[in-house]
C-alpha cells in the first residue's frame, strides 16, 4: 500500500482558497460568540470558569448557553467542510485527519454540554489533542518557513498545556492551574489552536493558487 506523503497538487481541483475562507469564518464566529456569551453570563471569570461553563452550567444561563453551543457546533461543521476541500485539493491526509477528529470533537462538545459529564470531557479532550496535532502537522501542507515556525510554536503551547493537565491534574496541585486558574489554563490550549487556524485560513485564502506550485517546484525543506 502506498501512503501519500505531504500534499499533492491537483490544478483542476484547487479549493484551498474556499477552504481558507471557511476556516476564517469558523474561527472568527466562534471567538466572537465566546466573547458575547461571556458578557451574558453574570459573574463569569476567565480564570475560574472554563469555556464549557458558558454552555454547560446548571441551571443553564441563557442566552449564553445557546450562543456557545450553537457556535461550537458551527465551528466543527465548518472545519469539517474545510477538511473536505483540502483533501479534494490533494492536501495532506495526516493534517486533515487530525483536524477532522478535532472538528468532530467540537460538534460533540456542543451537543453534549458540560453537565453531560464524561461524554463532554471525552469530546473536549478529543478536540484539544487532535487540534494541537493538526496545528503541528499543518507544515505538511507545504507552508512557508514563517508559518511553519508559528505552527510549531502554537501547537506545542497547546500540547504542553494538555500534558501538564494529564501529569498534574486540573486542580491547584498543578502549578500552571494554580497560576492561571482552570479557565486560563484551558484558554492556553484553545486559543493558540484557534488563532493559528485563523492565520492558516488567511494564508490559504491569499495564496491558494500560487504557494502549492512553488512548494512542489522547490521541494520540501
Amino acid at each position: 500500500m502506498k501512503f501519500q506523503r505531504g500534499s499533492q497538487f491537483h490544478p483542476a481541483k484547487d479549493y484551498y482558497k474556499i477552504a481558507g475562507i471557511i476556516l476564517l469564518i469558523g474561527c472568527l464566529q466562534f471567538l466572537l460568540a465566546v466573547t458575547l456569551a461571556e458578557t451574558q453570563f453574570p459573574g463569569y471569570s476567565t480564570a475560574k470558569n472554563t469555556l464549557s461553563d458558558l454552555g454547560g452550567a446548571l441551571p443553564a444561563v441563557e442566552p449564553s448557553a445557546t450562543i456557545f453551543n450553537l457556535s461550537v457546533i458551527l465551528l466543527g461543521i465548518l472545519c469539517l467542510s474545510a477538511v473536505y476541500l483540502i483533501l479534494k485539493s490533494g492536501g495532506c491526509r495526516l493534517f486533515s485527519s487530525c483536524l477532522a477528529l478535532s472538528a468532530l470533537g467540537a460538534v460533540g462538545v456542543g451537543i453534549f454540554p458540560g453537565y453531560s459529564g464524561g461524554t463532554h470531557v471525552l469530546f473536549a479532550m478529543m478536540t484539544f489533542i487532535f487540534g494541537s496535532l493538526a496545528v503541528i502537522f499543518s507544515y505538511r501542507l507545504g507552508l512557508n518557513i514563517p508559518m511553519v515556525i508559528v505552527s510549531l510554536g502554537t501547537g506545542l503551547i497547546a500540547l504542553l498545556t494538555i500534558l501538564s493537565i494529564f501529569i498534574g491534574g486540573d486542580g491547584t496541585t498543578n502549578p500552571l492551574v494554580a497560576f492561571l486558574g482552570v479557565g486560563g489554563t484551558e484558554r492556553f490550549i484553545v486559543y493558540p489552536i484557534l488563532f493559528y487556524l485563523t492565520a492558516l485560513g488567511g494564508y490559504l485564502t491569499s495564496r491558494g493558487k500560487d504557494w502549492v506550485r512553488i512548494r512542489f517546484t522547490d521541494g520540501y525543506f
